[in-house]
């Protein structure tokens, strides 16, 4: 369940998208009393965005969804990567957020499937950390805490050394664009960082989650982590 928390007010939106003429958050959450709890916190967050809170995928109303879309996902939800949602993640500006009051491997697995931009526990939420995670979200930046991040490296179960052996290196311009994800930064800031392309950096990025197997960006900077590609530091700067 979800406590109550201090009245805030919002901060202005600096939404990364500026053709986009309204924004929705869609909240997906089997259980009704930690889905309410959530859709008040959601609503006095604020950003400008309209609030939608269902129990199921199934349940989601895209005619209601305006053109940007933040999707906070339940891995209670998560028995199997629901295809109803296809067409929304599908979508550019869709921002997919991983609720989890706590993670497991299979959960992890399942949601290493899909197109995950920032992993959330319960037990770390307020309504001031929703603002802020939304807000950077929207400025097309990757968010994990600190605590989600030691979380997911718990549960990870090959050695660094197996797969230092396995895996292909990577090239310094690699690292060093593993190293700015990790820092939260979006490609165009990445880009402008290393004197390249937008084009150059999801060329690296693409690159990096081949090399290292993984599905995503937040998959890539947990076992950067774990293999010591990515300080904590850096990982945690933000």
């Amino acid at each position: 369940m979800i406590g109550a928390t201090a009245a805030h007010t919002p901060a202005p939106l600096t939404d990364a998208c500026p053709d986009c003429e309204s924004t929705t958050t869609v909240l997906i959450e089997p259980h009704t009393v930690t889905r309410t709890g959530l859709r008040h916190m959601l609503e006095e967050a604020g950003l400008g965005a309209d609030v939608v809170a269902v129990a199921t995928p199934d349940d989601v109303p895209a005619e209601r969804l305006g053109t940007c879309v933040t999707l906070m996902l339940s891995v209670r939800s998560l028995s199997g990567v629901p295809s109803s949602l296809s067409p929304l993640l599908a979508r550019p500006c869709t921002r997919l957020v991983l609720l989890a009051g706590a993670l497991d491997r299979d959960r992890l697995h399942l949601a290493a499937e899909l197109p995950v931009d920032a992993v959330v526990r319960e037990q770390d939420l307020s309504v001031e950390s929703l603002a802020e995670m939304l807000g950077a979200l929207r400025r097309g930046m990757v968010s994990v805490t600190r605590n989600t991040m030691r979380e997911l490296l718990a549960l990870a179960t090959d050695s660094a050394g197996t797969w230092a052996a396995t895996r292909p290196p990577l090239s310094a311009r690699e690292l060093d664009t593993l190293r700015l994800m990790s820092a939260g930064l979006s490609n165009r800031q990445i880009a402008k960082r290393m004197c390249i392309t937008v084009h150059g950096v999801k060329r690296h990025v693409a690159n990096i989650l081949v090399k290292l197997g993984c599905q995503n960006r937040t998959m890539a900077v947990t076992l950067g982590l774990r293999l010591g590609l990515v300080d904590w530091d850096t990982a945690t700067r933000n």
